[in-house]
């Protein structure tokens, strides 16, 4: 079974997936399949903790490969790895403190949009001055429609291992 079957004919959320990356395309991961996440452990709106068993639900996810390239960039840098995933993945402060790493598999085959992050411009930072992240041209995203809180997508991965990583002040 294929979990989103009518992906690349119905279009389903390909505007969300579009607000993310440039160029969406459809492919279709094989259960078995290792993918990653980089969450938030609180509400960047409220500041209110996000119970852990919530933090592998957000639809962004990267494969195996462009997360290994992601740690190998962080252990030749200085910054943090949220920092460092933050930039990769162009995820603006507002959007996330990236403080949780996640590694799950697919239990189903699922049609998910992937592509190049594309730039968010302008979050306003605690001392008033805007950031741009262009994301990483090398680093590829994939989009899984139904991975919201409630969605029916959520139950074809399996986490392996979610843990709370270093992030630098305000998550940036």
């Amino acid at each position: 079974m294929t979990i989103n079957p009518n992906l690349q004919t119905t279009h389903d959320e390909l505007s969300l997936a579009s607000q993310g990356k440039r160029s969406p395309t459809v492919v279709c991961l094989p259960a078995g399949e290792v993918i990653f996440r980089f969450a938030s452990t609180k509400r960047q709106t409220t500041g209110e903790s996000i119970p852990s068993d919530q933090w592998a639900r957000g639809a962004w996810w990267i494969r195996e490969a462009d997360y290994k390239v992601i740690i190998e960039r962080f252990k030749t840098g200085h910054l943090s790895l949220g920092t460092v995933a933050r930039s990769a993945a162009a995820v603006q402060p507002s959007w996330s403190n990236m403080d949780v790493s996640i590694k799950a598999y697919l239990l189903d085959d699922i049609n998910v949009y992937v592509g190049r992050g594309s730039t968010q411009y302008r979050d306003v930072l605690p001392n008033g001055m805007c950031m741009t992240l262009p994301g990483w041209p090398d680093i590829e995203q994939i989009y899984i429609p139904g991975m919201g809180r409630n969605g029916s997508t959520f139950r074809s991965i399996k986490v392996q291992r979610q843990k709370v990583i270093s992030t630098d002040n305000f998550g940036f």
